[in-house]
């Protein structure tokens, strides 16, 4: 982590990073210019793969120390924004703010129709409100969004990837009584740290991996104290960068 790159942005800045990306230019005063610093990083890059997880951030990062995100990254965006929750991140990165389709912008339609295939693999409820009817592929768990991930990342270049196991399973563990959130998430995370590098392996040459991490689909009342609970009640909406 000590030569991990890190840089301060806007997350409504991320639309147009990608855009930019992948060699077209964005709509030019609709959507916020993008990370100057993160395009001049990375050029002549052929696809991305984004896999946003709920409930991770600079704190879980951190504290649940994933191996190969921790051991991969090259570049991290501490990533401000009003609204770090699910929906709210899911909207901001379609849309390129809290507007609703600006002047018809959404990301993914504005690649399709400049050439670009893009595929969204998450919940059929969120695909729903988000995809604006681009191509997608509803799955009910994140195993299956997994198994999805291996057939489509190196066909799309964008592919689009929501883990978010942790909403349903929290709701069976408090009915159960069972694991606290704390343990969930660690077991997720780590979890998913490991599905993520089996992407990284599959992934062609000239793609680039970010991985999105946003606050859940609600506050949780966490069972950290003190100095910890500081810390994570301050943490941030992170974006982790790897050039494959």
């Amino acid at each position: 982590m000590s030569e991990l790159q890190t840089i301060k942005c806007y997350l409504d800045q991320i639309p147009s990073t990608f855009i930019k990306l992948l060699g077209i230019d964005p709509p030019s005063g609709i959507i916020p210019e993008p990370v100057k610093e993160v395009v001049d990083l990375y050029q002549g890059i052929e696809r991305i793969s984004v896999s946003i997880i709920d409930n991770f951030g600079l704190f879980e990062l951190t504290f649940n120390k994933p191996e190969f995100m921790i051991t991969n990254s090259q570049v991290m965006l501490l990533l401000s924004t009003k609204n770090p929750y699910t929906l709210g991140v899911l909207h901001q990165m379609m849309y390129g703010g809290f507007e609703f389709e600006p002047n018809g912008f959404h990301l993914l339609r504005y690649l399709n129709e400049r050439g670009k295939k893009s595929c969204f693999v998450g919940r059929k409820k969120d695909i729903a409100r988000y995809d604006g009817g681009t191509h997608s592929i509803p799955k009910e768990t994140d195993m299956a969004t997994w198994v999805e991930s291996a057939k489509v990342i190196n066909n799309y270049e964008m592919s689009w990837m929501h883990y978010l196991d942790f909403e349903n399973l929290h709701k069976q563990q408090q009915a159960l009584k069972q694991r606290t959130p704390e343990d969930l998430i660690d077991k997720l995370i780590l979890r998913t740290d490991k599905w993520i590098l089996g992407n990284y392996k599959q992934l062609r040459n000239n793609s680039l991996m970010v991985i999105l991490g946003d606050h859940g689909r609600v506050k949780l009342n966490l069972e950290y104290s003190g100095k910890i609970a500081q810390w994570r009640e301050a943490s941030v909406p992170i974006a982790i960068i790897i050039r494959k």
